[in-house]
């Protein structure tokens, strides 16, 4: 808030007076589905001609800079939204960025394992990835069974992590045994 704050203060004293509306007019867009799924230069470009049309009347109507600014001020409400208001992100179509670390830390189990069989065991290249990729699976067997979630891999229902898992595991043990 205090970044859009910030920029209205930027703009001219009579832009600033015509910002509310502005504000108003494209919070009323975002709404329509249809707007997210817009090309972003085009919106660009209607959000900017529509800051000329609103900053007309001010004499302001060429000023690239305002007409910017006007831009952002936009864009900072949006992002206000997304952040203050859980259903608006979602609407947004905005995906959850936390980093997901119980799946994270598990895939270091397989990713050690695999640099053990790599370094310290005469094994060939099949025989090493097949290893990892066994190991793998069972991680995701165990996710499957306790958490139903593997987010770090983007699975997010038991039935993908059970087919990732009994995919990596069939793979795994084919490659382990092809590398013997």
């Amino acid at each position: 808030m205090e970044g859009l704050h910030g920029i209205i203060e930027m703009l001219p004293k009579p832009a600033r007076l015509v910002v509310e509306g502005f504000i108003d007019q494209w919070n009323a867009r975002a709404y329509d589905p249809i707007f997210w799924q817009s090309d972003t230069a085009l919106v660009f470009d209607e959000i900017i001609t529509d800051a000329r049309r609103v900053l007309s009347p001010t004499g302001l109507s060429a000023d690239d800079e305002a007409a910017f600014n006007m831009f952002n001020i936009v864009v900072l409400n949006y992002a206000y939204s997304a952040y203050d208001e859980p259903k608006m992100r979602q609407f947004m179509r905005i995906a959850d960025s936390r980093t997901p670390w119980p799946s994270a830390v598990a895939l270091l189990y397989p990713i050690i394992a695999t640099i053990y069989i790599a370094g310290w065991t005469p094994a060939g290249p099949a025989m090493v990835v097949g290893y990892g990729l066994a190991n793998l699976g069972y991680i995701l067997l165990g996710a499957g069974i306790i958490s139903d979630t593997f987010q770090v891999l983007g699975l997010k229902s038991r039935r993908q992590v059970f087919s990732a898992a009994a995919a990596f595991f069939v793979v795994g043990t084919v490659l382990t045994n092809i590398g013997t």
